[in-house]
């Protein structure tokens, strides 16, 4: 019988100490629920702020709206047709090109009038923001070619790629995509004939290990161009995945055309017979900034100027237009993504550009991070309904009594009385 006691008794007393011990624990998960719930939840904040900040280019039209008037930035990409020299893409019909988007910047030109005057006081987003008055609309197109590019320093050569994107734009290019520059600043003039290139930090480092290279020369197929700028386009991680620290320059782009003949004399075979003109190209990638004083009409102002110069039809053309402007905020993530689909709908066989693809992850990774901050606030109310059930105790301090008790201080009560 001492035995059976004794272990009876042991049982007894390890049982308890496993209740009591779990007992302690599952009255701390709520704690710790909590702490993680807040961690969590700021991590997500931090996270989503930090993918914003990377992406400055998307917030163009906030930069450039005056004080009495708010704009939309807007992109059309367009297919080409692709060389195998690397050269810039040739003009598709069903995309666009250089006289297509005279046509459309003409359309877009009578439109912006209509609306807002034709106010010519500033071609400075800036210094019209600060004085008040409605800005100029603004427009900019480019196409990518791919040639190995040879840095000279005072003749010599200091190092070479064997491949980069080398970027032709004409337009306000330097308004629509507000650089951050280490030196030098963005293409000068508008004609087209200089021979001038801006070059992004990964390029200047291949090819100097420097990015105090203004005045060097970089020479793309048998051309040299005078650097006037280095640009510094992102360093994160998006930036990595996305090919935007891959080697890039940026020329006019009429000079696509010169280096697409392959002379040493470019302005020179340009008008020879047979020659590649700038007029052959395709524009992969047209940018507006336009007023949008209703929100949207920026939007359906594009969509009529190319329905009425190009013919365009949603459903059968191949051109993506893209709504840059808001595309982070929670109701365009949650159409676009919600429920579950792709994101852009079309667009396979377009040259994306760097910064619309850095942009499309961007947006996948506030999706991942807002979803992580509801499931942490959620976390958050359902610790703190935990806490304050276990501070309030097993039961609840306010239980309501039965009939009989009620019935019964009630007769005490008019005995008290009596």
């Amino acid at each position: 019988m001492e035995i059976r006691s004794k272990l009876k008794n042991f049982i007894t007393n390890k049982w308890g100490d496993i209740c009591r011990r779990s007992h302690y624990f599952l009255m701390g998960i709520p704690f710790v629920l909590v702490i993680g719930s807040i961690v969590l939840s700021v991590a997500s904040v931090v996270r989503i702020n930090q993918v914003l900040d990377g992406q400055y280019l998307q917030y163009a039209a906030e930069r450039f709206e005056s004080k009495k008037m708010p704009y939309r930035m807007l992109t059309v990409l367009g297919p080409g047709l692709e060389q195998n020299d690397g050269s810039a893409p040739r003009k598709a019909e069903s995309g666009l090109d250089v006289e297509k988007i005279q046509s459309i910047h003409d359309a877009l030109d009578l439109t912006e009038k209509a609306t807002v005057g034709n106010n010519k006081n500033s071609k400075n987003g800036t210094d019209a923001a600060n004085s008040g008055i409605v800005n100029v609309w603004e427009d900019c197109y480019s196409s990518v070619a791919r040639y190995p590019a040879t840095g000279y320093m005072d003749k010599t050569p200091t190092g070479m790629v064997e491949s980069c994107e080398v970027v032709g734009v004409s337009g306000n290019y330097q308004v629509v995509h507000p650089f951050s520059y280490e030196s030098g600043g963005f293409l000068p003039g508008e004609d087209g004939d200089r021979y001038t290139v801006v070059l992004n930090t990964q390029l200047a480092w291949n090819l100097f290990h420097s990015y105090q290279v203004l005045g060097a020369f970089v020479e793309f197929n048998g051309t040299m161009y005078q650097i006037v700028g280095v640009v510094n386009e992102g360093t994160d991680a998006i930036s990595e995945t996305t090919g935007v620290t891959k080697p890039r320059a940026y020329i006019p782009f009429k000079q696509l055309a010169y280096l697409a003949n392959g002379s040493a004399f470019p302005s020179m075979s340009s008008e020879m017979e047979n020659s590649v003109k700038d007029t052959d190209l395709a524009v992969t990638c047209y940018e507006v900034l336009l007023t949008d004083p209703i929100n949207n009409i920026a939007y359906n102002d594009l969509v009529d100027a190319l329905q009425d110069t190009i013919g365009y039809s949603e459903d059968k053309s191949e051109l993506l237009i893209i709504n840059n402007t808001d595309r982070f905020n929670a109701i365009s993530l949650y159409k676009k993504y919600f429920p579950l689909k792709d994101s852009y709908v079309g667009g396979n066989g377009l040259n994306v550009p760097y910064y619309e693809r850095s942009a499309r992850l961007a947006e996948q990774y506030v999706v991942f991070w807002a979803e992580a901050l509801i499931v942490g606030i959620l976390f958050l109310i359902l610790g703190s309904c935990n806490i304050y059930a276990i501070l309030h105790g097993s039961h609840t301090k306010h239980e309501r009594q039965d009939e009989y008790e009620e019935e019964q201080e009630i007769s005490y009560f008019d005995q008290d009385m009596r």
